[in-house]
């Protein structure tokens, strides 16, 4: 029975100790904006599609998100929440990670919609975030700063 519970502990701490590394080496890796395009657009609202291309650095373990929470903003102008879940990246590998995001129209400015509208170079972006890592010790969240301004860059 003591050699049972003894290899139970064991194959609990080396599952743990694996997905505190997942979630380290995703917390390591690095984001980019590769793309924000306007996919559909009427009267009321723009729907954007956001590419994030995620590069995992580490050459020899996976990394893994559960859900990552964040805000697009645009020329420094909060326009919507991105959410995304489940991502995992073969190490050494890069992944693209697609989020569908509709604004409505009366949250930008006029300003602001004609740029977008018409593809502008001058609009900045940037998405500010969570990233949540499950662990056997509970979610643990990491702050996330992507985009043309972005720390991760």
């Amino acid at each position: 029975m003591r050699k049972i519970l003894l290899l139970l502990a064991a194959a609990f701490l080396i599952n743990a100790c694996a997905t505190v590394k997942e979630a380290k080496n995703f917390a390591n890796c690095k984001y980019t904006v590769r793309s924000v395009e306007v996919s559909d657009y009427n009267i009321n609202s723009i729907t954007f599609d956001i590419y994030l291309l995620i590069t995992n650095l580490n050459k020899k373990t996976e990394a893994a998100i559960k859900k990552f929470e964040g805000k697009l903003m645009i020329n420094d102008t909060y326009v919507a929440d991105i959410n995304f879940d489940n991502v995992r990246i073969g190490a050494g590998a890069t992944k693209t990670q697609k989020a569908v995001v509709t604004i409505p129209m009366k949250s930008l400015s006029t300003k602001m919609v004609g740029l977008v509208s018409m593809g502008s170079a001058s609009v900045d972006y940037h998405i500010t975030g969570t990233a949540y890592f499950e662990t056997p010790l509970g979610d643990v969240p990491i702050p996330v700063d992507i985009g043309r301004r972005g720390s991760n860059n």
